[in-house]
């Protein structure tokens, strides 16, 4: 019982790490180190004949010879800090190119050990993907999503497996994430190894339609595109990766208060200094999913904790969001300001659960010249339109214009969520 309770603990706190970048990596290594929670790997890795290698080359950060979750952990945070440590002449978040070279040490180790491949996985998914001049490491993206689908059976995440096993080993984030690169890989690369790679997305997606949680959605994930966590919460509810925006209260209220978003917004802009960079030294906030310095992030409320600096020069705007009670009355909210600098990418990736998302383009000076990709549905952002979107599906940006653009970013209630009074209707279809 000890053991289970331990293994429950260690496991959600390395689905945060892996959800939100690393910033419960402390406290989870704290955890394991505290309690020396070392489950015997090896014997199931003997069984399928993937016994761990004992001479690891040494690295950075502690490496255990058998708990591939603690090595995530570990590896995640130690270039965490060096990918947001500015370094001489290099202020954007990225890593350098000594740095990078840590990176393709691991990368080699986590083939050779297989208790390495989930921190390999998850350093060049969320660290290597670019380098600083924004350029896409493509060795790097095919070894992330090779390393995801071979920690699988590292930590024998088998569909049939119980869900407490599936739940302790975070089998989800393995699975899905699996999915996701061969999916993206499928749609970008013009090599004949594309058709493999849709291949093996559509393999692990029948296989993660076996496990017993998402046998009520899997009738209706018949591409690996359609993964979503949204249908999982709210099983027998409308799921659709975009929502018309005529369909929820706040796609009307959004385009509606537009003028007034924006003249607070340019009023900002157009005081010397630049305020909007000051504002958010003062509310940092950390993107490993862009471009190296192309998604600049402004605050201005977070999970109820409102930014009052911002609030001051932008009265109306803080007014208005506190009128809405999608907004207020959800646990997961969030609203922020979002710039999209030129030729920033987003790399695919999934939000969280229970909520959708709004993105309102307030100021996009460039029609045509960037984009929101959503599962497989495409959507171009047009200065006064709102775009409501579940962000559980897997999604991207990009943005191939000349000027920056400016998007008011929002997370509110699901409408189907009877736990919040959000004040939205469940649809029937």
């Amino acid at each position: 019982m000890r053991r289970r309770v331990i293994l429950a603990a260690v496991g959600a706190l390395v689905r945060l790490s892996l959800r939100h970048g690393s910033c419960y990596a402390n406290l989870f290594s704290l955890f394991t180190n505290v309690l020396e929670v070392q489950p015997a790997w090896s014997t199931f890795c003997k069984h399928v004949g993937l016994v761990p290698v004992a001479a690891v080359t040494k690295f950075n950060f502690e490496v255990s010879a058998e708990y591939d979750l603690f090595n995530q952990g570990t590896a995640v945070k130690y270039f965490e800090d060096l990918f947001y440590e500015p370094t001489e002449g290099q202020k954007k978040p990225s890593l350098n190119g000594s740095q990078l070279e840590e990176v393709e040490t691991l990368r080699h180790q986590a083939y050779a050990n297989p208790v390495l491949a989930l921190a390999g996985a998850q350093v060049l998914y969320m660290f290597g993907w670019f380098r600083s001049t924004g350029e896409l490491i493509w060795e790097n993206i095919l070894s992330s999503a090779e390393l995801f689908e071979r920690s699988i059976y590292v930590s024998d995440c088998k569909p049939e497996h119980s869900y407490e096993v599936w739940h302790d080993n975070a089998c989800d984030i393995r699975w899905t994430h699996a999915i996701l690169l061969y999916h993206w890989l499928a749609q970008t690369d013009t090599t004949a190894q594309q058709p493999a790679y849709q291949q093996k997305a559509q393999q692990l997606l029948e296989g993660i339609k076996r496990v017993k949680k998402y046998e009520a959605v899997s009738g209706g994930w018949t591409s690996p595109g359609h993964v979503n966590f949204n249908s999982i919460i709210f099983a027998g509810k409308p799921s659709r990766p975009i929502w018309d925006t005529r369909e929820l209260p706040i796609g009307k209220w959004l385009e509606e208060h537009h003028p007034i978003f924006k003249a607070e917004l340019q009023a900002i802009l157009n005081e010397p200094g630049d305020v909007y960079g000051q504002l958010m030294k003062i509310d940092p906030s950390r993107e490993h999913l862009a471009t190296p310095g192309g998604w600049d992030t402004l605050r201005i409320v977070r999970y109820h904790n409102w930014f009052e600096v911002f609030c001051q020069v932008a009265p109306m705007t803080c007014e208005l969001i506190r009128t809405r009670p999608e907004i207020n009355e959800c646990k997961f909210m969030n609203v922020n300001y979002v710039r999209l600098n030129p030729g920033t990418h987003l790399k695919p990736h999934y939000g969280n659960g229970p909520r959708l998302s709004a993105h309102l383009s307030v100021i996009a000076p460039e029609p045509m010249k960037a984009g929101l990709t959503v599962a497989d549905q495409k959507r171009l952002w047009v200065e006064g339109e709102a775009i409501l979107f579940d962000d559980t599906y897997p999604h991207m940006v990009s943005h191939w214009g000349n000027q920056p653009r400016y998007v008011i970013l929002v997370w509110f209630c699901h409408p189907c969520d009877t736990r919040n009074a959000h004040n939205q209707t469940c649809p029937t279809a």
